[in-house]
């Protein structure tokens, strides 16, 4: 592996290169009976860089989807890396049919 390249540790979801960098793992669906765990994440991770896998994702509601972009501004107002990573198709076909094109979590965050 080439150095400098994060590698990501299963067990503890964090990032053991750039231990600043806090990682979070969407769930397949928002559980709708409680807080989703990405607030949680999110509060907890303010003022770092964040990656965020959507990978399990099966799918993007508007709520979850809200509070993604809501998030990505903040970070981007504060200069800081928020990463949406291991996008699958689910994922970008849920962003067209809430309204956005499937590629808009691979643009720079306006500020």
């Amino acid at each position: 592996m080439p150095s400098g390249l994060p590698v990501l540790d299963a067990a503890r979801g964090a990032d053991s290169t750039m231990s600043d960098v806090q990682f979070h793992a969407l769930e397949p669906a928002r559980n709708r009976n409680g807080e989703d765990a990405l607030v949680p994440f999110l509060l907890g991770a303010r003022h770092m860089p964040v990656r965020v896998s959507v990978q399990d994702v099966s799918r993007i509601d508007s709520h979850r989807l809200q509070i993604l972009l809501v998030a990505r501004r903040q970070w981007a107002a504060e200069g800081l890396p928020f990463e949406l990573v291991e996008v699958n198709e689910t994922f970008r076909s849920g962003l067209e049919r809430l309204g956005l094109a499937p590629d808009h979590f691979d643009k720079e965050a306006v500020q």
